[in-house]
């Protein structure tokens, strides 16, 4: 069975993105992001503001997504934080396709991880108490439900009616 993944290219290094609980400030459809099990980090060093650790265009860290929300960041009501529980370290290089698109969807096998091999560690309580708390996807506004839905099918907001049966 195929294991599907996130694939993030992103500045942030393994040290802030376990401060944070997650890797965050993406544009996505949080519901297809949400149903995949793993997160899959490569790093980009194009750009220095993220902390980067790993080299260029290296995946280094495998996060089991425990859940996707909106960004706390500033600036940012339009973007997303897929939280982690566990992760594990890798070192693949040269593991960036060169898509302009830094998020995409994938598969373990397709990037050669293996996931039996893989030692995964828990977020300890103290990271868990140190991320930036936002409210689950479950738990949109209708305002905010409409915005997702009218940029996921590309319609005007005023084109979304939302009825909701007792």
């Amino acid at each position: 069975m195929k294991n599907e993944c996130v694939v993030v290219l992103t500045a942030r290094g393994k040290t802030r993105i376990l401060r944070e609980g997650g890797s965050q400030s993406w544009r996505l459809n949080a519901h297809n992001a949400g149903n995949c099990p793993y997160l899959v980090c490569v790093q980009n060093r194009h750009q220095n503001w993220g902390e980067p650790e790993a080299p260029h265009h290296t995946a280094f860290l495998v996060g089991k997504i425990s859940g996707v929300s909106k960004s706390a960041e500033p600036e940012c009501d339009d973007r997303w934080i897929i939280h982690i529980s566990e992760y594990a370290d890798i070192n693949i290089p040269d593991c960036w396709d060169g898509n302009r698109n830094p998020v995409a969807y994938r598969t373990l096998e397709d990037l050669d991880i293996d996931i039996t091999k893989l030692q995964f560690t828990k977020l300890d309580s103290a990271q868990d108490q140190d991320r930036i708390q936002t409210p689950p996807v479950e738990k949109l506004s209708i305002e905010e439900a409409k915005k997702l839905l009218a940029k996921s099918f590309n319609v005007d907001e005023e084109k979304i009616t939302i009825t909701i049966n007792f």
